[in-house]
Order: C-alpha cells, then structure tokens, then sequence
C-alpha cells in the first residue's frame, strides 16, 4: 500500500493528474494542513477518486479541527495514527 499525502487545497493541474493517476486499488490518501479543505469544496471529485480507484481516505483530526469542519467523507486520524500508517506503508508519497 503506497501512502499518499496531500497537504494543498488545489495543485497546478500537472500535479493533480499526477497524483490522480498514480494511485492504484488499495493505496491510501491522507489529507493534511489545507488540504482537509477538499473534504468540503471538492467533495464530490474526491469521493469520485476514491471510489474509482478503491482507495482509502483518511485526514488529520486536528487539521479539521483547525479549520473547524466536520467532514463527511473519509476517517480521522490522531497523530498517533498518523505515524502508525505511516510506519506501516510500502512507501510514502508526498504532493
């Protein structure tokens, strides 16, 4: 299982298709910092991602408390967490 780790709200769209495309069934997306943001604005393109290629979703708990939402989509991780699936991937990739 790769890892991939999104911190931005929004990539140029090179960057967005890269990761898009580079995600294979079973892997895991985790949003951090800003991009828990797409939890809300870009909710249905990202259950559409995850859905279409059988991914995971996961977000930092206190990323969403930051920025004061609740989203609906995905599961939140505490830090703790956060190294545990990180520890545990074949390989981790950062966007």
């Amino acid at each position: 299982m790769q890892l991939h780790q999104l911190n931005q709200l929004a990539y140029p769209s090179t960057i967005e298709d890269a990761w898009i495309n580079s995600i294979h069934p079973g892997d895991t997306i985790l949003l951090i910092e800003e991009a828990i943001l797409r939890c809300q604005i870009q909710h249905h393109s990202l259950r559409e991602t995850i859905e279409s290629k059988d991914a995971l979703l996961f977000y930092l708990e206190s990323d969403a408390l930051a920025y004061g939402i609740n989203p609906r989509l995905g599961t939140a991780l505490t830090n703790e967490e956060w190294v545990n699936i990180t520890l545990t991937a074949d390989s981790n990739i950062s966007w």
